[in-house]
Order: structure tokens, then C-alpha cells, then sequence
């Protein structure tokens, strides 16, 4: 299964290696075009549970941005990191690491922020007078899955080699029955499996 491979497949993705393998759950040329309208500022949360693929999009449409920053928050993360921005588009990894009354500050300054979120942030941004759009990050395809796995593959097999073992929908189907939709859960099994 791991011949004729230059790398671990499974293992993290370089920042210019997201697109070759992402899959998207949404049209990204409208979301893009969407963030670049000036006259309407608002919220963009990619939500759902840990493990889904909300960080890797997040990074994804950010690289189609990259004049804009991009906070990747932690517990340690001071609240400064993302309040203190001056540009009209700012990209937030979970910002659930924000106190709630540092949240309603965010919302409220004339800016669209695209951020991460484990729980819909809708009543926040309510509160703050700020529309916001929510992307659900849930359920995943054996046949999306599939094609994700196989990118991946191809993209570690040497330039001009097609890869010996490519995923089938089956082995897709036996692995969303094992971690569900947990994508991250699924690279992590098969990081193992190809180390």
C-alpha cells in the first residue's frame, strides 16, 4: 500500500498543497466574491464539530485572501491578537477561545470576520447588529471522502507515477462506519496505517 510514495501522505498539508487535495463543501467562488463585497459587512462561521475540516477551509479561502490576516486562536491566546487589526477582512481560527464579551466586541467593528466555531455564534452576532452566515461542517460522502484520499495519495506519489493503491468508495464506506465523519480522525488512522 505505501510503495512508490515520496512521503506520508496522511500527514499535515503545506499551505500550497491545500487546494490540490480540498474537496469543498461550498462554492468557493461565491464565497470568495461574497467576502469581497465592501458595501456589507458580516460574519462567515464555518461550524461544526472538531475534526470536520473547518480550519483546512478556513486556510483555503484565506490563501485566495492572503492581504488579510489570519488568527489561529488557543486557550493562551490573548484577545488583543484579533481586536487590534486594522483591515476590513480579518480570518479567525476558533474563536470560541474568545470571551463572549470580547466576541461582541469583534462583531461589532466594521469589519466581515470568517471564523471557525464549534457552536453557532448567530445570537452574538445578533446582539452586535451583524449578519452572519453559517456553513454546517457535518456528514461527509464515501464517494467525497474517497476523492479527498486519493488526492492525497497522487499528490505524495512521484511526479509522473500514478499511485499502485488508490482508495475505493468501499474502503471509504469502511472507514466513514468506523470514525463517522471525522475527517481528522480518518487522517490520523491512515497516517498510522502508511508511517
Amino acid at each position: 500500500m505505501k510503495t512508490n510514495l515520496t512521503y506520508n501522505p496522511f500527514s499535515g498539508l503545506l499551505a500550497e498543497d491545500i487546494n490540490a487535495v480540498l474537496v469543498p463543501r461550498f462554492n468557493m467562488e461565491t464565497l470568495i466574491s461574497k467576502i469581497k463585497q465592501p458595501e456589507e459587512l458580516f460574519t462567515i462561521e464555518f461550524l461544526g464539530k472538531q475534526g470536520r475540516g473547518k480550519t483546512t477551509h478556513l486556510r483555503s479561502v484565506h490563501q485566495q485572501l492572503k492581504g488579510f490576516p489570519i488568527v489561529f486562536l488557543n486557550a493562551k491566546s490573548s484577545a488583543s491578537e484579533v481586536l487590534n487589526h486594522t483591515k476590513e477582512i480579518l480570518f479567525i481560527d476558533s474563536i470560541h477561545h474568545l470571551k463572549i464579551k470580547e466576541r461582541l466586541q469583534l462583531f461589532k467593528q466594521k469589519k466581515t470576520i470568517v471564523y471557525t466555531t464549534h457552536y453557532t455564534r448567530k445570537w452574538e452576532c445578533l446582539i452586535a447588529k451583524k449578519k452572519i452566515y453559517s456553513l454546517q461542517f457535518n456528514g461527509i460522502e464515501p464517494e467525497t471522502l474517497q476523492l479527498i484520499l486519493n488526492k492525497r495519495l497522487l499528490l505524495a506519489s512521484p511526479e509522473g507515477l500514478e499511485c499502485e493503491n488508490l482508495f475505493s468508495v468501499k474502503d471509504s464506506t469502511v472507514l466513514i462506519k468506523k470514525f463517522k465523519d471525522n475527517y481528522r480522525a480518518i487522517i490520523n488512522h491512515l497516517y498510522e496505517t502508511y508511517q
